[in-house]
């Protein structure tokens, strides 16, 4: 199974842009063995400024989203984390390298798929025959 990724960056180098100002996610493709992939740049309209923040563009930024697992951000909202989170959207924050917040998610995915088939009795790379 693949996932994709939001990823909250001005430079493409450092998640470091708050979820309500980005004008933009960069969207990667995580699959099953820990490969990213930059698959797009998302436009989406800015949510929040001087302070405050636009119920509508947080709902049409989260919808924006919903095909993604996870959203990685540099801050974010209690607001715009329960919608995230409706959406399906699990979020992170982080001041870590781009390379290197995907590199920690992907490793992450890994070990919770060997946790869950572990704990369902599949082995790697078998298959469950009658």
């Amino acid at each position: 199974m693949d996932y994709q990724v939001a990823v909250a960056s001005l430079d493409g180098i450092r998640v470091n842009q708050h979820f309500g100002r980005s004008e933009r996610f960069l969207i990667y493709r995580i699959d099953e063995a820990g490969r990213t992939e930059l698959v797009e740049e998302r436009p989406i309209r800015r949510a929040c400024g001087n302070g405050s923040h636009e119920e509508d563009a947080l709902t049409a930024a989260a919808a924006a989203l919903s095909d993604c697992s996870f959203a990685l951000v540099a801050r974010i909202g209690p607001s715009a984390e329960k919608l995230l989170a409706k959406q399906g959207v699990q979020t992170f924050e982080t001041a870590d390298s781009v390379a290197g917040a995907l590199g920690k998610l992907a490793g992450y995915i890994v070990r919770s798929r060997a946790r869950a088939n572990a704990n369902s009795g599949i082995a790697e790379g078998t298959t469950n025959k009658e």
